[in-house]
C-alpha cells in the first residue's frame, strides 16, 4: 500500500497555503509524485437590470496568468520537489474528478472552507463534488489559515471511524496499513446514533450500557476479521460530535473514514460525512 500520485488542487487561498506542509510531508513520506492543478472557471453571461447582455472574457489571457501564478506558487512552496503543473478550464469539481481518473491519482489533498451549516449541505461545493465523484482517497483539512508546526504534519495517532457493517473490516485493514507505514498508533471511534435507540428492546438493562456492550462485541468481530486489535472509543451521540470528541481525546493527527460506509450509516454523504470533515480538529482521509 501507499500513495504514489498526489493531486493537489490549488486556488491560492490561505487554506490552500496552509495545506502545503501536509502535501509536502505526504509526498516525502511516500515518495509520491505531486500534480498541482488550478481550474479557471468559465464566466457565464450576466443579466442586467435592463435586459440580458454578454460579458466578454479573455479566457486565453486568464489561463496564461493562472499558469504564471501557479508556476510561482510551485517555485515558492515546493522548491525542493519536482511537481507537475496543470491549468484547466471549466467546473473545478468536474475537472478535479476527471484529472484524478486520467492521471491515476490515488490521493487528492484539498482544504475545506468550513462556513457553517449551509456549507455542510451545499451540494455544489468543490469538495462535496470530489467526495461524490472521485474513487480515490481524499484528504481534507480545515482550520488551515495558518501553516501548522512541522510536528503536526507527522502521523503519530490515527483515528478510524467505523460503523457496525461488514465493510468496516476493510477500513480497519486500511487504517492498519497506514498506521504501520507511519509508525502511528491507531484507535477506533464508533458513534451510536439516537435513531438506533429503541428502548422497548432492552427491558431493564441500562440502555447506554447495552448499546455500548453490543457495539464492543460487533467491533471485536470486525477486528478479528481485519486482524487488528485497536482500542475503541464508543459513545452515544451524533457522528460528527463523537468523532470530534475522540479526536481531541487521543490528540489525533488524522481521521480515516469510509465514504461508502458513512453514507449508509449517517444517511447522506453530503451532510454527515462532510460534517465530520468540517468539524474535525485534524485532517480527514475518506476512502
Amino acid at each position: 500500500m501507499g500513495f504514489r500520485h498526489i493531486l493537489f488542487p490549488v486556488d491560492f487561498s490561505p487554506r490552500c497555503y496552509g495545506a502545503v506542509p501536509f502535501v509536502k510531508a505526504f509526498a516525502a513520506h511516500y515518495r509520491a509524485a505531486v500534480t498541482l492543478v488550478h481550474v479557471v472557471e468559465r464566466v457565464p453571461a450576466w443579466v442586467g437590470a435592463d435586459g440580458g447582455y454578454a460579458v466578454e472574457v479573455d479566457m486565453p489571457r486568464l489561463k496564461e496568468e493562472a499558469e504564471q501564478k501557479l508556476a510561482a506558487f510551485a517555485m515558492e512552496q515546493f522548491p525542493q520537489l519536482s511537481v507537475t503543473r496543470m491549468v484547466e478550464e471549466g467546473d473545478p469539481g468536474r475537472c478535479i474528478s476527471d484529472l484524478a481518473h486520467c492521471w491515476h491519482a490515488d490521493l487528492i489533498m484539498m482544504p475545506t472552507h468550513g462556513r457553517g451549516a449551509f456549507r455542510r449541505k451545499l451540494l455544489g461545493s468543490v469538495t462535496a463534488k470530489a467526495l461524490h465523484d472521485c474513487e480515490c482517497a481524499i484528504w481534507t483539512g480545515v482550520h488551515l489559515e495558518d501553516p501548522p508546526p512541522p510536528v503536526h504534519t507527522e502521523l503519530k495517532t490515527i483515528l478510524c471511524a467505523i460503523e457496525l457493517a461488514p465493510e468496516s473490516a476493510a477500513l480497519l485493514k486500511y487504517a492498519r496499513e497506514i498506521g504501520i507505514e507511519a509508525g502511528a498508533a491507531v484507535h477506533i471511534v464508533h458513534a451510536i446514533p439516537a435513531a438506533e435507540v429503541r428502548p422497548e428492546k432492552f427491558y431493564d438493562q441500562p440502555l447506554e450500557v447495552f448499546l455500548q456492550d453490543f457495539a464492543r462485541t460487533e467491533i471485536a468481530k470486525l477486528q478479528s476479521e481485519a486482524g487488528t486489535n485497536f482500542d475503541a472509543f464508543i459513545e452515544l451521540g451524533s457522528v460528527s460530535k463523537v468523532v470530534h470528541e475522540a479526536a481531541e481525546k487521543f490528540d489525533a493527527d488524522l481521521i480515516i473514514i469510509g465514504r461508502g460506509v458513512v453514507n449508509r450509516f449517517a444517511g447522506d454523504l453530503r451532510t454527515e460525512a462532510y460534517a465530520i470533515m468540517r468539524e474535525a480538529p485534524c485532517p480527514v482521509i475518506s476512502v
